[in-house]
């Protein structure tokens, strides 16, 4: 029985392809199904300017090799936002960019020399610095030259001040205690 109703099914099915066949040739103008159908006339040519293949724009297309630009379709997040490049700081010195600043040499200093004294002369009204560069003692008065390069400025209680003959630097040198002598 049921391969009976199958084939009833089969039946009804070609008999409604053959009738929707049919009625693709039927042309409701004319009223007839004739001989004049369109699918049976040679067909027009599309109105296109040039239509014969490029084939080196094809072949160019072929070898193009394909970048992304790091989107995931199947993602459900939004595109990353373009990454701005940090503005370039100019240095000093480069055009439009700032002054460039002169940095200021180290403090002078006496190389070597300590400064463990002063004293003044009872006649003499200017002071007068004792300094010591290891076994070497020197005596100096204001306004002397000191090694023939630092000349000597002024001597305070705790300090000596002196100047650099060649560059005209100044510097100052502390009084060092030597504490009690045994």
């Amino acid at each position: 029985m049921k391969q009976q109703k199958q084939i009833i099914v089969l039946v009804v099915l070609i008999l409604v392809a053959v009738g929707i066949w049919g009625w693709s040739f039927y042309d409701p103008k004319s009223g007839s199904n004739g001989n004049n159908s369109t699918f049976l006339q040679k067909p027009e040519p599309l109105n296109f300017p040039n239509p014969t293949i490029r084939w080196p724009e094809v072949e160019r297309r072929r070898k193009a090799e394909y970048k992304g630009i790091g989107i995931n379709p199947f993602s459900t997040e939004g595109p990353r936002p373009p990454v701005v490049p940090a503005p370039r700081v100019l240095q000093p010195g480069e055009p439009g960019g700032p002054p460039v600043v002169p940095v200021a040499p180290p403090p002078l200093e006496l190389p070597g020399m300590k400064f463990f004294g002063y004293g003044n002369v009872p006649n003499d009204t200017a002071r007068r610095a004792f300094l010591e560069d290891g076994d070497e003692v020197y005596i100096v008065n204001e306004g002397d030259t000191l090694m023939g390069r630092y000349k000597i400025l002024k001597i305070n209680n705790a300090t000596i001040e002196f100047e650099e003959v060649g560059t005209g630097r100044r510097g100052q040198k502390t009084l060092e205690d030597q504490g009690p002598t045994a």
